[in-house]
């Protein structure tokens, strides 16, 4: 037999690798702006959004956006500043 592509050996094992209650890409932009908004803020997360974070460990796409979304957040709170 022969041996898989490694984007599509990639893949496999991340589908092999999801967990039971782990959300999905669609479900986890809908958490993304209270998420980054904790994250910035710091404190514990509720239970939603430590599935989001549980995604992002595995998601590399997921977190490439929320870092985006933290950057645009980060500079837009330096442009209010006196």
């Amino acid at each position: 037999m022969a041996e898989l592509d490694p984007k599509l050996r990639a893949i496999v094992a991340m589908a092999a690798s999801v967990l039971p209650r782990e959300i999905g890409c669609d479900d986890c932009f809908d958490y993304f702006a209270a998420y980054a908004e904790h994250l910035l803020a710091g404190g514990p997360l509720p239970e939603p959004l430590q599935m989001v974070g549980e995604h992002l460990e595995r998601c590399s796409c997921c977190m490439e956006e929320l870092n985006l979304l933290l950057a645009a957040m980060k500079a837009s709170t330096l442009d209010e500043a006196p």
